[in-house]
């Protein structure tokens, strides 16, 4: 039977080992769109391109994703990076230094989004229309895949633009476009050990040890298809909706 919607399960995924840390995923909102949230308090007919077809295209189904902190750190010249912001055992968890030379850091935000059907892909891109302290001082790092055959949380990875970097809470940092023309409904579940298993197994058997040769996205799908990854983690996750 056809349908016009598709179903996208999401959660908060809290994945540190750190008995300090503290679970987080009650913070978090569910995606929002990004279309309504931009009009939501602008004059349409102050806006011409409102009506044009590209427009509305490049926003069809594009969701939102928000800061659940406000944080921030600087970049000191010898390589040392400090925040003045909590302790040190959110430092530990929260920020990954990838490269201090061209202020590469990784922020925790683990969404995870994963789709009903066999197959749907997704793109994760800058927030281009928000006019946030994190888009004036970080450059988002975009990227691409497949949600209906690719299972893993997304990575809130960026360039800082000067040696202070500063988020806000709620501040919108990126975009997930979902492509397809169906309606998306989001259903939410509540992020247990047991699915952070299932989740965080084969992409850790895959990443450690590995060696530099370039692999394809289809490279990684075929692997977690072998396993049953998805099959076995639509059944967990529809144990624990909310």
């Amino acid at each position: 039977m056809l349908t016009n919607t598709t179903t996208i399960y999401w959660a908060f995924a809290d994945v540190s080992s750190d008995n300090n840390y503290k679970d987080f995923q009650i913070r978090a909102e569910e995606p929002i769109n990004v279309y309504k949230n931009y009009f939501k308090d602008k004059k349409i007919e102050d806006y011409e391109y409102v009506r044009c077809p590209s427009f509305r295209k490049v926003l069809h189904n594009t969701f939102g994703l928000k800061a659940l902190f406000e944080y921030s750190f600087k970049f000191h010249k010898n390589n040392e990076v400090t925040s003045p912001d909590f302790d040190q055992s959110f430092y530990n968890n929260i920020l990954t230094i990838r490269n201090s030379e061209n202020k590469l850091v990784s922020l925790s935000s683990p969404y995870i989004m994963i789709a009903e059907d066999k197959s749907l892909e997704m793109e994760y891109v800058p927030s281009m229309l928000e006019n946030n302290n994190f888009n004036k001082n970080a450059i988002l790092i975009p990227g691409a895949m497949d949600i209906g055959q690719y299972v893993r949380t997304l990575d809130m990875a960026f360039h800082c633009r000067t040696e202070n970097m500063e988020i806000k809470e709620g501040d919108i940092y990126a975009y997930c476009k979902f492509k397809t023309d169906k309606k998306i409904v989001f259903k939410r579940f509540y992020w247990t050990d047991e699915i952070a298993k299932e989740v965080s197994r084969p992409v850790n058997g895959i990443k450690t040890y590995r060696n530099k040769t370039y692999k394809s996205l289809l490279w990684y799908y075929e692997k977690q298809k072998k396993l049953g990854v998805k099959k076995r983690l639509l059944k967990l996750i529809k144990e624990n909706l909310i």
